[in-house]
């Protein structure tokens, strides 16, 4: 959850709440987006000044907008220069691992019912899809609304090229990867038969 919160405001500055909305639409099948976890990570963050606030109020609400400070650029930074490492850990597929347990008659049903979730998964990330392809030219008057919206991070068209181009393949990385786990529940479940 840090980095995706440093990551976030390497963007652009924002509150809890929009931090929520983003992680929610780009990040469910990896991340939690409680806001429970979320103020666990941010008050982390606070405390190790990786991250700091402004507050305002608006409209009688007491608003904190987040930023990430030069500690934080530099753990993000460091972060995200190591290599990945593969750590799969969805703890729903440990009801799959132990499935033998149930009756003949219930499997067929668990699984078609997660091959439905995978499904709904799938029309979900393919509508942020068509939603991504229709985004604006990346010129300098986009650049220039990214940094008044506070992405002091973002210093060029290119940059924002390269941080939309692994973006959009992290999206289809999870697009193919839910085809994947679809077809292989669906070949399974044909074998269970």
């Amino acid at each position: 959850m840090d980095i995706i919160i440093l990551g976030l405001l390497m963007i652009q500055n924002c509150t809890i709440y929009e931090m929520k909305k983003v992680i929610e639409k780009n990040f469910g099948n990896i991340s939690s987006s409680s806001i429970g976890s979320m103020q666990a990570a941010v008050k982390k963050l606070l405390s190790k000044n990786m991250i700091c606030f402004n507050e305002y109020v608006e409209n009688s609400v007491n608003k904190k907008v987040y930023e990430i400070t030069h500690e934080g650029k530099e753990h993000f930074l460091s972060t995200i220069s190591e290599p990945m490492l593969y750590k799969e850990r969805n703890m729903e597929l440990s009801k799959f691992f132990f499935m033998g347990f149930t009756s003949k008659s219930e499997r067929l049903e668990l699984i078609a019912a997660y091959v439905f979730e995978l499904k709904k998964e799938l029309i979900r990330l393919e509508q942020i899809k068509s939603a991504a392809e229709i985004q604006p030219d990346f010129d300098e008057e986009y650049l220039s609304m990214l940094k008044e919206k506070g992405a002091v991070e973002i210093q060029s068209v290119a940059n924002v090229q390269d941080i939309a181009f692994f973006q959009l393949a992290m999206l289809n990385f999870s697009i193919d990867k839910i085809k994947f786990e679809i077809q292989w529940f669906e070949n399974f479940k044909e074998n269970l038969l």
